[in-house]
């Protein structure tokens, strides 16, 4: 028997998240600057906006206190997001509190929506409030606190004075700000029933505010989240394509997490983050190619879940870019240049293809309740083919993982009207013709629906 997850506000499952690093959103790297691209993003069709952290940052210079990448970026940046020193106040690098007020006020007037960034497993060394409640943070008998695999010292939830603390913040910013909820860094190895609580407050002031958790313990999803990151498919989905092969794995990684999450679970499907752009040796869009970049974009927004995308992915964007370069330490590293990527043509044909899946993510019933029928077909391992139903009605994706051109024949008649196609093609004898890196998407309406 499975049990049944926190059901998601139905603005989430219905919605892509788009993450956006103000360092790297812009040249700028201010919350301004994202306030001024709204009326673009909303045009485009995303309704959710996740920030990274944007609170005041630990500055010290010592290097001993700084985690291993951010030494090893090469930026000599000493701020890092991830490691806070005030919760309740928000850094300049990235602007004010009235910043903040003017980038929620203007993106609910276009009916957006906005998730903060929590991170609570650890903080900054040099925290304030670690001076005046030294009991907030773990220590051994000697007094020495306890660090974290990042080497920020780990904050301690058997002390009830930290968890009223905490719940405090996020009330703070729910009420005070009217943010829409919460992604929360290493949500699972903060205590489950600290989250529950904070669910409950956050939402008695906001019923349908949002908790993302950036872990993989689904047993958060029955009583906290609203949904869950998945680092094994983005890894396989990085494989696969740059490699040109392996549509058989991201397959069975569906149907392994489908099979162990529970049900109704709706899990965050990505391809880059503030992570994997940091981390990976080459940032996704150029391992994979634009076409391939292209076609993952279209199976996390078809697959049974929440799609996420990154700052640039909506513009085709290979630049290469580090959570830890800002404007102030930029070492050999990048920012998204959105007006030269919207001018050119992979810019966009990938507005395009993302206002195009943002439309039908917002008003497909079939994706947002719809069932997963994989389709077998004779190219399994190039060739990924999967149908999504609802009460007569269906989507199908056929796609190519291969650089060179294919040709398969699924288990189930491909008809329907064409939703999106790029290098594809559906024969008269059933078989689709599918170019390097071609998909094609395909609807259909049961003649009984009505």
């Amino acid at each position: 028997m499975k049990y049944r997850a926190v059901c998601p506000p139905e603005w989430l499952s219905r919605s892509a998240v788009y993450q956006i690093n103000p360092r790297t959103f812009s040249g700028e790297g201010t919350i301004a600057a994202v306030t001024r691209e709204l009326p673009a993003l909303a045009e485009m069709g995303f309704r959710v906006l996740y920030l990274c952290p944007i609170f005041e940052e630990d500055a010290s210079e010592d290097p001993a206190r700084w985690s291993a990448r951010q030494r090893q970026s090469g930026t000599n940046n000493p701020k890092n997001p991830y490691r806070m020193n005030n919760y309740f106040r928000m850094d300049p690098e990235y602007g004010t509190e009235d910043d903040l007020r003017e980038l929620v006020a203007a993106a609910h007037a276009l009916g957006m929506r906005i998730l903060l960034d929590l991170v609570y497993l650890h903080i900054g060394p040099n925290a304030p409030i670690l001076k005046r409640h030294p009991e907030f943070a773990r220590q051994d008998r000697q007094g020495n606190l306890l660090s974290t695999a990042w080497n920020f010292p780990y904050l301690d939830f058997e002390c009830q004075g930290l968890r009223e603390y905490l719940w405090c913040n996020m009330v703070y910013y729910v009420g005070e700000f009217d943010v829409d909820g919460f992604r929360c860094d290493v949500g699972d190895g903060v205590p489950l029933d600290f989250w529950v609580e904070a669910r409950r407050r956050i939402r008695a002031i906001k019923p349908d505010a949002a908790l993302i958790n950036e872990g993989r313990d689904w047993r958060y999803l029955l009583r906290a989240f609203d949904s869950s990151y998945c680092f094994d498919w983005h890894d396989t989905l990085y494989r696969t394509f740059s490699e040109g092969r392996g549509a058989a794995d991201c397959r069975a990684c569906l149907e392994k997490l489908m099979a162990e999450v529970p049900e109704g679970s709706k899990l965050i499907l990505d391809i880059d983050n503030h992570d994997t752009v940091t981390d990976w040796e080459t940032r996704a869009e150029t391992a994979a190619g634009h076409d391939g970049m292209e076609q993952i974009e279209v199976i996390n927004y078809l697959s049974d879940g929440i799609p996420m995308v990154y700052t640039g992915n909506e513009l085709a964007d290979t630049a290469r870019l580090s959570m830890f370069a800002n404007r102030f330490h930029r070492g050999s590293y990048e920012a998204t240049d959105r007006a030269g990527l919207a001018a050119r043509e992979e810019g966009v044909r990938r507005r395009t293809i993302m206002t195009q899946l943002n439309r039908l993510k917002r008003e497909s019933d079939v994706l947002c309740f719809g069932d997963t029928v994989w389709l077998d077909n004779t190219t399994p391992d190039t060739v990924l083919s999967f149908r999504r139903s609802w009460q007569g009605e269906t989507i199908t994706f056929i796609g190519n993982f291969s650089r060179e051109a294919v040709v398969t024949t699924l288990d189930r008649n491909p008809d329907g009207t064409t939703l999106l196609s790029h290098r594809a093609e559906v024969m008269p004898d059933g078989s689709v013709r599918l170019g390097a890196q071609g998909y094609c998407v395909l609807t259909q309406e049961s003649p009984c629906r009505h």
